[in-house]
């Protein structure tokens, strides 16, 4: 097993964000938002086993839903942001994010 932190970057305002992990729910809130001095909104942490891992993000109230998958085998940081022409965007790293 190893740690998977997800971070909602950039992009979100006032957004109801569902993510599934290997089609587990494991986070669902409304009113998500980005804090644009930082870029962050919100993040958490989720034990994933090793191997592939499948990520999914929704944004029921925009109609738009974006998978990826990604090989774990060590703690795995996930940005997750929408992008300015409404599209998710995800940016893994073995580091941890930095935010001002």
């Amino acid at each position: 097993m190893s740690l998977l932190h997800i971070s909602l970057q950039d992009g979100f305002l006032n957004d109801e964000v569902i993510i599934q992990v290997n089609e587990e729910e494991k986070f669902h809130k409304s009113q998500v938002k980005t804090r644009f001095q930082v870029g962050l909104a919100t993040s958490f942490e989720t034990d994933v086993p090793d191997g592939s891992v499948n990520v999914k993000v929704t944004l029921p109230e925009k109609n738009l839903t974006q998978s990826t998958v990604l090989e774990i085998s060590a703690p795995t940081y996930l940005g997750i942001s929408i992008t300015a022409d409404g599209q998710i965007d995800f940016q893994m790293s073995n580091e941890q994010f930095r935010y001002l």
